[in-house]
């Protein structure tokens, strides 16, 4: 195999490695965030890119423009952003409700 064979095969390998090592799992995570976006529902609590955990209150898709969410930071406390503000869902609505449900204690109490 001639040097510049040799080179060549090199340099696509390590192309590949590339591609490999950092740009595909970008790829994935990308495409997970993106699920999780469309998965939103009301309920949800989320995490923003501020670093605030939030619960969402409404999602509004208008005709034209952006989609907008409705979120609560806390008791009375809504704002409005886009969805690229969200940065991961942190528990879906259903496993927000059994959290806020009280629980009943069996057994003797002390």
């Amino acid at each position: 195999m001639s040097d510049a064979g040799m080179l060549s095969a090199v340099f696509v390998a390590v192309i590949a490695a590339f591609y490999l090592m950092f740009i595909r799992p970008v790829h994935k995570d990308q495409q997970v965030h993106r699920q999780q976006i469309r998965d939103l529902r009301p309920g949800d609590e989320v995490l923003t890119t501020s670093h605030f955990i939030a619960r969402v209150k409404e999602i509004q898709v208008p005709e034209s423009g952006p989609t907008r969410v409705s979120l609560e930071l806390a008791d009375g406390v809504i704002v409005t952003a886009l969805p690229n503000a969200i940065l991961e869902r942190l528990t879906p609505a259903s496993e927000t409700r059994e959290q806020s449900l009280p629980t009943k204690s069996k057994g003797a109490s002390v």
